[in-house]
């Protein structure tokens, strides 16, 4: 008789982990407040005084110890304002890593500027900052570190590649809401950086993002970018720099600001959950978390990493073992199933114009990403299990579950050869 729940076995758990997203009646409270008050839109520029959304963009920017916070429609266009405000543009090129969303490159794409990938560190899964040594050009302007899964990059060498080399550093901090690296807040280790507020980030409007900066010049530009190329205190109808519209609504930053006086608390719970499963797991031979560096303080926890060692499983793929553990009532996947590389947008760019920026005749190169390959964050692919950010916020309880569920699916893997 089966004894997994794949194979019609009873499941593990039955319950449900905690809900994402999470609200209370702070949500509602603010919410209500922009719907009765009829001021739904921020204002000219995006962030008028006295405004939610100007209230957020300052306790954020405050929050990640950052003077300026520029809140905008989601977090690829929040890459994009940051990267047209820096000066990246036509004939630049920039340094992102092979394991990301492809917004990390898309929006080196929408400013004409090519994205140079290069691989990652096993035990953080973030940029390799050796490989970013090696790709740096004359052509080379800024460089995109993605605190991926909520681990910190190695910022202390990354800065200082960029400072050797004129660089300017934005980092994507799309996974790390509250993380620590050395003591000090994400967000505020390079020129600028970006985060998301997507309906699967730790925190959420559904959409969203923003940037941050200790910069003036910069906070000043990406405000212009994203509203319209507006001066300050000038008409609505007088544009400066490429008019497009990024703005965020008032009915989502009130949900924002909610969200961010939660986040100390449920980051606390989510990091004390993550210490926990991590020794329990070093009784299962072959799960084991993603372990770091040591100078994440406090992981941002976006997505909680195991890695998945098939023959400890019987020789279980680790797609079959994701698919076993879903069935046994918990929630996993496997993230990103190769690196950026291997996109089909890459597998045939088309030529001239056309192609542009990578036939862009102001590029003066050749480049095919497709015939790129990235083996450390292929093997990170290839084995990885992610556990949604949310289910850390469930109980002590909730998490022996968890334990239990793959225990019993490697004590009976031969089910699944």
């Amino acid at each position: 008789m089966a004894e997994l729940a794949i194979n019609g076995g009873s499941k593990a758990r039955t319950r449900e982990f905690f809900a994402w997203p999470d609200y209370d009646g702070r949500e509602l409270e603010y919410v209500e407040e922009v719907i009765k008050s009829r001021v739904w839109f921020a204002g000219m520029r995006g962030a008028d005084p006295g405004t939610k959304t100007e209230e957020f963009e300052r306790k954020f920017a405050q929050y990640h110890d950052t003077a300026y916070g520029i809140a905008c429609a989601n977090g690829t266009v929040a890459i994009e304002v940051a990267l047209r405000a820096a000066g990246v543009g036509v004939g630049d090129e920039v340094i992102v890593p092979a394991l990301t969303f492809i917004a990390t490159l898309s929006a080196v794409l929408q400013v004409n500027a090519i994205p140079i990938i290069v691989d990652t560190i096993y035990d953080t899964q973030c940029i390799d900052p050796d490989e970013i040594e090696k790709a740096v050009t004359d052509k080379t302007k800024a460089i995109i570190p993605v605190h991926y899964g909520g681990f910190g990059c190695d910022m202390d060498t990354i800065t200082d590649i960029a400072q050797r080399h004129n660089l300017i550093v934005i980092e994507d901090a799309a996974h790390a809401h509250g993380a620590v690296y050395k003591g000090k807040k994400t967000g505020s280790l390079g020129d600028a950086a970006t985060f998301s507020f997507q309906e699967s980030k730790t925190m959420t409007a559904g959409e969203g993002g923003i940037v941050i900066t200790n910069n003036d010049e910069l906070a000043e530009k990406c405000i212009q970018y994203r509203s319209c190329g507006r001066h300050k205190g000038e008409s609505w109808y007088v544009h400066y720099v490429m008019p497009v519209n990024y703005r965020l609504s008032e009915i989502q930053s009130a949900m924002l600001l909610a969200q961010l006086e939660r986040l100390d608390d449920q980051l606390k719970t989510k990091n004390e959950n993550a210490h926990y499963l991590a020794g329990k797991f070093k009784d299962i031979d072959g799960i084991n978390p993603v372990p770091g560096d040591g100078n994440t303080n406090v992981n941002g926890l976006y997505l909680y990493l195991l890695q998945y060692d098939k023959e400890k499983f019987a020789g279980v793929s680790r797609d079959k073992f994701v698919e076993a553990l879903n069935a046994e009532g918990v929630p996993s996947h496997i993230g990103y199933p190769w690196p950026l590389s291997k996109n089909p947008m890459f597998q045939r760019v088309k030529e001239g114009a056309k192609g542009c920026p990578f036939t862009c005749p102001y590029y003066g190169k050749k480049i095919s990403i497709k015939d790129q390959n990235f083996p450390v964050t292929e093997k990170i692919c290839s084995e990885t299990v992610v556990i949604p950010h949310q289910i850390l916020l469930s109980s002590r309880s909730d998490m022996d579950d968890i334990v239990a569920a793959i225990t019993k699916i490697k004590e009976n893997a031969g089910e699944l050869l």
